[in-house]
């Protein structure tokens, strides 16, 4: 009788190593479909990702209704987060949010509310409602990520930047100048101190704090902030690259408003003559160059030094014209002719 306790014990052990086993190579599975979402996404090919994640949100769904924990599986929530990303991206947005939402609702139920992936699930729904133009619902958001990142990751560590530098830029869509400042600022000092100044998030809170100088007026500041960004971006990025010529831009910008009209001007031709070298003269964002330039002479009352950039616009109107035309002959299917009955007769 013993032996037979001893036989079933054995038994009862070796089935419950199986099914963790199982349940083991279940979540590794898992893994493996949910890297293949990402690298999809990381290509922008949504519409790819898009099935394979339906497919494996639907089968977590299943497993959650057949008594499985699948709600406390950490790739039922990782799930929710690109579902939400893909559809965003994809601008169908009645589905992005319930899945940002569902994302939250996961987060707080796998790891807990003050969780560091709580926080991510809180802030990229903030995100979101940013750019529905939906605020008043964004900044409880926005707050309680900055509040959940400051214990999970400390005060000064990116991750809270990041929120905070969220926060900031709601506060700008808002006209609440006086309010995103400070945070601006935070935002700026945070990621220098802790990523350096050459750190593309560095630059971006950089050319982001100057901007709104600008609108305070606070040009001097303003100006020594572009310039240190377009330095960094020159030498780690290019002279070409978009990034810098955003902060070229912005330097044209702020000659501009502070009547340094020959600045601006030196500095508007250079951003054109690099578009056309590095996007060709017929590329939209050349053409968007000419504009301003044209746009330029025309408020300083110079209309004749317009003229020649005016004709270039022109020019590169037509040339790109010409060129879907021509794209659009080449994707057009060939067209077959068949004899009327009378002319077969």
């Amino acid at each position: 009788m013993r032996s037979f306790f001893v036989t079933v014990i054995v038994a009862c052990f070796l089935v419950g190593l199986s099914w963790a086993d199982e349940a083991i190579q279940s979540v590794q599975r898992e893994d493996r479909r949910i890297a293949t979402i990402r690298k999809l996404c990381e290509k922008k090919s949504y519409a790819e990702a898009e099935p394979l994640a339906l497919a494996l949100a639907g089968e977590l769904a299943d497993t959650n209704k057949a008594g499985a924990p699948a709600a406390q599986n950490r790739n039922h929530w990782a799930v929710a987060v690109w579902l939400g990303r893909i559809y965003q991206a994809q601008r169908q947005i009645v589905q992005a949010e319930t899945w940002f939402k569902r994302a939250v609702t996961s987060a707080e139920a796998v790891f807990g509310s003050e969780h560091a992936n709580t926080s991510l699930s809180v802030d990229e729904l903030a995100g979101f409602y940013q750019s529905q133009g939906r605020p008043v619902e964004a900044e409880p958001l926005y707050q309680r990520a900055i509040t959940i990142r400051s214990k999970e990751y400390g005060a000064t560590n990116p991750k809270t930047a990041e929120s905070i530098a969220g926060l900031a830029r709601l506060y700008k869509s808002q006209g609440r100048y006086d309010a995103a400042l400070p945070l601006y600022r935070r935002a700026y000092e945070l990621r220098l101190g802790e990523l350096g100044s050459t750190h593309p998030d560095t630059l971006t809170s950089m050319t982001e704090l100057a901007d709104l100088l600008r609108a305070h007026r606070q040009y001097p500041e303003a100006e020594k902030l572009i310039r240190r960004a377009l330095a960094q971006r020159e030498t780690s990025l290019g002279p070409t690259h978009p990034d810098t010529l955003t902060s070229l831009s912005a330097l044209a910008a702020l000659y501009l408003e502070t009547n340094r009209i020959p600045d601006a001007e030196r500095i508007l031709k250079r951003i054109l003559a690099t578009r056309e070298t590095s996007l060709g003269k017929s590329h939209w964002e050349t053409r968007a160059s000419l504009n301003e330039l044209i746009r330029f002479y025309l408020d300083q009352g110079r209309e004749s030094e317009a003229q020649p950039y005016m004709q270039r616009a022109q020019e590169a109107i037509r040339v790109e014209s010409a060129k879907r035309k021509a794209a659009a002959a080449t994707l057009a299917p060939p067209q077959t002719f068949s004899a009327s009955p009378q002319q077969q007769k």
